[in-house]
Formats: C-alpha cells, structure tokens, sequence
C-alpha cells in the first residue's frame, strides 16, 4: 500500500493534507471547543501550515496524518492518522478529530478499521493505542467498539491526566475491519 494515495469509505474520502487545507487546519487546531482534549495549545495559520508540510510524503517515517472529507460534499470532517511509531516496542499511537459539526455522527468508528488495518498490516506493528484525556467519553466509546481495552500508559506523557487505550495483533478481529 503506498500511504500517499488517497482512499475512501462508505461515507469519506482520505487524502494527504496540501495547502489548500490550511483554513480547516486552522479552524481546526485553533477552535477552542476543539482544542478541550487536546494536549497542544491552539494553533494559528503559521503552525497550520507547519502541521501540513510536516506530514507530507509519509512513507518511512513514523507518522501520518489524512485529512478526512465527505464524499458528497468535499467539506472537511477532520484527520486522522498515527504517530509516536515505535519499531522497537512495536507499537504505535493513533489519532483522530473530528470537526465539531460532525461529533456523534460515527465518523471515527467508521476512519478506525483503516487507521487499524494501515498500522497492523502496512507497519507490521503488534500494538496499536491511543491516548486520551479520561473525559473523552465519546473517543474511549468508539475505540472499545474494536477491541481497545485501558491499559498502562505505552509512553510518558507529561500533559494533563491521560488513558492509554490499547489493541494487540492478537486481539484484533480482521473480519469486523474493513479491507483496504
């Protein structure tokens, strides 16, 4: 699978960030309300599009980052993608935000089977987690729906109060994931 080629599911289209992105990065990233889980401070159009350039060209390195669009209507729904990629402890963090019009709507159930399938089959990874703040209900929610159990934490973490979320290989059911 080459990790630069844009695909789709049943509702979303996944593709590399570019600079036409730069207004949702932003609007994303720097959203108050958006920013409530996150463990960075919000971003302005500068760091927008530092986030941009820094996930282009994904192949080796051990992070990705999609934008996700709505087929129908092209308009951004959020990204999704992995980071913190440890070869040595073969395992790696995964990631999502949805844009806050669209919470509640199934949309990271519907982006998890692919970001767990890229790291499982394409990384060869035997542990995929996330990590959340304790009252993201609605994340530890859709995450459980595949499997991910709490766990210790895989990394240290030195922001505010975090759970680790974790899928083994092992523990993975690849007939309730898509194919990609």
């Amino acid at each position: 699978m080459n990790l630069s080629q844009p695909f789709e599911s049943k509702r979303l289209k996944f593709r590399l960030l570019n600079e036409h992105d730069i207004e949702s990065i932003h609007r994303q990233f720097s959203d108050i309300d958006m920013c409530k889980y996150f463990s960075e401070p919000p971003c302005d159009k500068e760091e927008a599009k530092s986030i941009i350039e820094h996930y282009q060209n994904p192949e080796g390195k051990g992070y990705l980052r999609y934008g996700m669009f709505d087929k129908k209507s092209d308009k951004f729904i959020g990204t999704c993608g992995y980071h913190y990629w440890d070869p040595v402890k073969n395992q790696v963090e995964i990631g999502y935000d949805i844009w806050k019009e669209y919470w509640r709507q199934g949309y990271v159930t519907e982006a998890l089977p692919y970001l767990i399938n890229i790291c499982f089959l394409h990384l060869g990874v035997e542990c995929t987690y996330i990590l959340t703040h304790p009252q993201n209900k609605a994340s530890i929610a859709s995450v459980k729906k595949y499997g991910f159990v709490e766990s210790d934490l895989c990394r240290t973490v030195d922001t505010e109060p975090q759970i680790c979320m974790t899928l083994l290989r092992a523990d993975w059911n690849i007939e309730t994931v898509h194919k990609i």
